[in-house]
Order: C-alpha cells, then sequence, then structure tokens
C-alpha cells in the first residue's frame, strides 16, 4: 500500500509538472509574441516620425542640399583644390645582394624609402618652390616632407612587385618623377653594392700584396743559392751528380766539379728544394687570390639595373584628385544629416516642454 501510495503521489507529480511546463510554455510563448508585436508596433511608429519631420521640412532639406552642393562644387573647385594627375609604374628587384633575412622586395622597398632617395627627388624637382613651402621656416622642412610622402606613394603588390605612384599637378611632371625615383633607386643600390665590393677589393688587395711580398723574398733567397752554389734543378742535377760520382769511384778517378757541386748539393740542395716547394704553393695561392681580385674589380665597374619594369609610367590624360563628384555627395549627405538631427533635438525639446 505504501509502495503504491509512493507511486500514486510520483504519477501525480508527473501530471502537476507537465501541466506547470505546459502553461509556462504558453505564457513565454505570449510574453514573446506580445514584444514582438510591441517592438514591430514601436519601430513603425518610430520610422513614421521621422519621415514625417521630413516630410515636415522638406523645404529645409531642398535648401540644405542646394547649399550644401553648390559650396562643396565650389571649394572642391580649382580656385581652391587644384587638380592632380597620377603617374605610376610597377618594378621587380633584379641584382639585388641579399642582407639576413630580409626578401628582395622588402630590401627594394627599404631603398625607395630611404631620405637619399627623397632628397634627391626634392632637390631634382626643386620640391619646396613647387609645393610653395618656405624650408628656412619653422617646421618648414618637416612640412615639405609630408607633402612629398603625401604625394609620392611606394607599396607592395600582392603579386611581391613595387608600385611607385606620384600625383602632381602637372601629368608630365609626374611622369618623369616617377622615372626619376627608380632611377635615383638604381643609384642608390649601385652604390651600396659598389662600397661592399671596395671593402672587398682593400681585404684582396692587401692579401695579394703580402703574397707577392713573400714570393719576391723567396725567390732573393732561391736566387742566392743559384748564383752561389750553382743549383739550378735539384732533382736532375742530383741524378747526374750521383751519376758522376759514382763514375769517379769506380775508375778511381776524383773529379773536383762533381765533388764540388756533391757538397753544394748536401749543404743547400734541401732548402733550395723546400724553397721551391713553398714558392709554388704561395704562386698557387696568389693566383687564386688575383683571380678573385679581377672578379671584384669586374663586378666594381659593373653598370647593373636593379629593377625589371613591368608597367612603364606615362603621363596621365584624366585627374586623379581630387574626386568632386564624391566630395559633393559627402558634403550633401553630411549636412543633410547634421539637419535631421538638429530638428530631432529641437522636436523632443518641444514636446518636452509641451
Amino acid at each position: 500500500m505504501a509502495k503504491q501510495a509512493i507511486n500514486g503521489q510520483t504519477k501525480k507529480e508527473k501530471v502537476i509538472e507537465a501541466t506547470n511546463k505546459y502553461t509556462n510554455d504558453n505564457t513565454l510563448e505570449e510574453t514573446t509574441s506580445t514584444t514582438n508585436n510591441y517592438t514591430m508596433q514601436e519601430y513603425t511608429q518610430s520610422n513614421y516620425y521621422y519621415l514625417k519631420l521630413i516630410m515636415k521640412w522638406k523645404l529645409h532639406f531642398a535648401i540644405i542640399t542646394i547649399a550644401a552642393a553648390v559650396l562643396a562644387a565650389l571649394f572642391s573647385s580649382e580656385l581652391f583644390i587644384p587638380s592632380k594627375f597620377k603617374s605610376f609604374a610597377i618594378v621587380y628587384p633584379s641584382n639585388l645582394t641579399p642582407y639576413g633575412q630580409e626578401s628582395p622586395t622588402e630590401q627594394m622597398m627599404q631603398l625607395f624609402e630611404s631620405a637619399d632617395i627623397r632628397n634627391a627627388i626634392i632637390r631634382k624637382f626643386n620640391l619646396a618652390k613647387r609645393y610653395e613651402i618656405d624650408t628656412s621656416a619653422k617646421s618648414g622642412k618637416s612640412a615639405l616632407i609630408a607633402t612629398y610622402e603625401s604625394n609620392v606613394t611606394i607599396s607592395r603588390t600582392q603579386f611581391e612587385s613595387i608600385e611607385v605612384k606620384v600625383l602632381d599637378t602637372d601629368p608630365i611632371v609626374a611622369c618623369e618623377m616617377v622615372k626619376e625615383i627608380i632611377k635615383a633607386l638604381n643609384l642608390k643600390a649601385r652604390s651600396l653594392q659598389r662600397d661592399k665590393t671596395k671593402e672587398v677589393l682593400v681585404v684582396l688587395t692587401n692579401e695579394l700584396n703580402y703574397k707577392k711580398h713573400q714570393l719576391d723574398s723567396l725567390n732573393t733567397r732561391l736566387n742566392e743559392i743559384r748564383t752561389n752554389y750553382h743549383i739550378l734543378d735539384y732533382k736532375a742535377q742530383s741524378k747526374e751528380v750521383i751519376k758522376g760520382y759514382v763514375k769517379g769511384l769506380v775508375n778511381n778517378k776524383g773529379n773536383k766539379d762533381i765533388s764540388e757541386m756533391m757538397h753544394n748539393l748536401e749543404e743547400k740542395g734541401g732548402e733550395f728544394y723546400g724553397g721551391i716547394k713553398i714558392y709554388n704553393e704561395l704562386l698557387k695561392g696568389y693566383s687564386v687570390i688575383k683571380l678573385q681580385f679581377d672578379e671584384a674589380l669586374k663586378d666594381m665597374n659593373k653598370e647593373l639595373t636593379y629593377t625589371n619594369m613591368v608597367t612603364y609610367p606615362s603621363p596621365s590624360d584624366k585627374k586623379a584628385y581630387p574626386i568632386r563628384s564624391l566630395i559633393v555627395l559627402v558634403s550633401v549627405v553630411s549636412a543633410n544629416m547634421f539637419l535631421f538631427v538638429v530638428l530631432v533635438l529641437i522636436d523632443s525639446r518641444r514636446k518636452i516642454v509641451s
């Protein structure tokens, strides 16, 4: 009986729990539906309010639109913003000596952005006068550099090439500046390579002079032995002297010349033979260094270029800056947005006061 009571109570609890769950689910669903309906209604009312506000002040919006368009067109005209033309070139690196772990493209980017190239272009085209900047004034040089950097863009493409882009009021000048920047890079890279080659040449020259000094010293000593002891070819003379000496022993006849030569070979033959071997090794080493020196000298005098031109610069016949239609559009949208916000705030304040 107790067991049945427990089971009965359990079933009863399950029924109550299921009923409560059903009720809660329905309540939640109704609440969600009500909330969604309220949100949609509020959203619709809000849109209707804004639309009604715009229609109420449509004349003001029309005036603002016309005024903003006219002013934007005026202030973006040639009177205030001179038109600029774009010229560009796309190049790949070539013949660059690697430094560290950077790629040739990264190395070329570093060269393009160097102060030497920037200053060379500023001097070449007299950009201080062209940009109407007084470099003697306070922060004049900084202003000149900033203007240069705003008109000259060096960027890396997705294909590991470099794009050199220049903006200028004269399309021909823009094109010439691109060419000059690339030319300056070639000169800069060549200068760096030659500076490195000069260091190599200094080292090789010192080694050549040292080897030559050793060869001259050893050759002088060998010549003394040749002159004073009449040793010219150690191996050949040793064979002949031994033959003559043996022949004299067999015939029981002494030979003064053979005996003297034998004595000379015994006294200086080893030094002469060792000196000849050292001289030949030094001569081989000298020849290797001389070849390296000649190769470095050849590199020193090479007139290499360090860019492969993919797209050549050319004068543009279309203005690239400013985009006046975009300026007018942004100005009109901004003016209308500002007027809309002001009207919303004024209307809200009136409702609060009333």
